[in-house]
């Protein structure tokens, strides 16, 4: 066989490790990760892989993970903030199918079954990559490396992909806080709790079988004072005063948590897939406020598209886009009125979207036209 195509993968996230694992066995490719930490267990921190995602880490295996290491989802609760009291629930069974359920488990756990899978077929470097030019990826001190083809997947905070774009990431009006609760038992740990409340909503759900519960809190503020990352801690203190008219489940989750994390919301202004032979996937094409939880599904899908198109030999960075741009920015739209629907505090209009909540969980015709479009949603091989 004439040489290979060499591939440079700028990130070692999720969108990198499952499009390199889509690729492992294609003998057409060769395939090499820069990452400029080493990549190690983090403190623990829940993450939902929604059904359309979860098809995709089917074709590399997941299914082989212990289940006792997920949860399946089948039922998200719509809950009153302040009193616990039930607006409705979505079935999510009516999206989940035989092993392609909606999932919920610690980011750690996928992370490391996705390295693990490429079974050493994939070259992984730590070092830092301050560059890309005419596909070469360049490093401190000068030094660099020439590929055919490079993938940038360095996150939301992109320095590479923002560089080749020039796009700047909207700051959300809504600042998050997440913990996890260890070994913990509250009841059903196949649920997702959804607290809707003024200005303000709670998530809480399982990452495993044995008691692991995480939750994002997320607030209405104009606040400017957060760094921009996702590693400053907080304190329990600081949360239970936010959340001082909450439900007592929810002042019990958070007295029950030991590390908080506190971090301002963004999201990207504009989608960027990449040009001539460098492609963007993933937080750095299209960074999305995470009120759909769909910025690791659409990282996957985005991996699976790419590889989809290498193996057809098509590697045109706009034809990418073409397939990704109406998608991304559908859910993108989605994810963004999601925030404004959630923290509605005028009584008259939670009533009505209340009414409409109810309405569209109970009649599965109505949730599929609602949520299908995302879950449902199926890539041709």
């Amino acid at each position: 066989m004439k040489n290979k195509i060499n591939i440079g993968i700028v990130g070692g996230g999720i969108a990198s490790l499952v499009f390199a694992n889509l690729l492992k066995n294609n003998q057409k490719f060769k395939i090499k990760i820069f990452e400029k930490n080493k990549i190690k267990t983090r403190a623990k921190t829940g993450i939902q892989i929604s059904n359309n995602a979860r098809r995709i880490l089917n074709k590399i295996n997941f299914n082989q993970l212990d289940k006792k290491n997920f949860c399946e989802i089948r039922k998200v609760n719509i809950l009153q903030y302040e009193n616990k009291k039930k607006i409705s629930h979505l079935s999510m069974n009516h999206f989940n199918n035989r092993e392609e359920e909606y999932v919920s488990l610690d980011r750690n756990l996928l992370i490391n079954f996705l390295i693990k899978q490429t079974k050493k077929k994939i070259d992984l470097c730590y070092e830092e990559v301050i560059s890309v030019k005419k596909n070469k990826i360049c490093f401190e001190k000068k030094k660099e490396e020439k590929f055919d083809i490079v993938v940038v997947a360095d996150g939301i905070f992109s320095k590479i992909g923002g560089g080749m774009s020039n796009y700047s990431l909207q700051k959300i009006s809504a600042v998050a806080y997440r913990g996890v609760v260890r070994g913990y038992n509250f009841g059903n740990s196949s649920n997702v709790d959804l607290f809707l409340g003024d200005s303000k909503h709670f998530v809480f759900y399982p990452i495993n079988k044995m008691g692991d519960f995480s939750f994002t809190s997320i607030f209405s503020t104009n606040s400017n004072a957060l760094k921009k990352d996702y590693s400053s801690i907080s304190s329990k203190r600081e949360l239970m005063n936010l959340s001082c008219n909450a439900n007592s489940k929810i002042k019990k989750i958070i007295s029950l948590t030991n590390t908080i994390y506190r971090w301002p919301i963004y999201q990207q202004q504009k989608i960027y897939c990449g040009k001539n032979k460098t492609f963007v996937i993933g937080d750095a094409s299209h960074a999305m406020a995470p009120f759909q939880a769909q910025g690791a599904a659409q990282s996957i899908e985005d991996a699976f598209c790419l590889s989809q198109m290498f193996k057809n030999n098509i590697f045109d960075a706009k034809y990418f886009e073409s397939l990704r741009r109406d998608r991304v920015k559908m859910i993108l739209e989605k994810s963004y009125k999601s925030l404004f629907i959630y923290h509605l505090n005028n009584l008259l209009t939670k009533e009505v979207r209340n009414f409409f909540i109810k309405i569209i969980c109970k009649y599965r015709i109505l949730s599929n036209f609602y949520f299908g479009k995302i879950y449902n949603y199926k890539f041709k091989d």
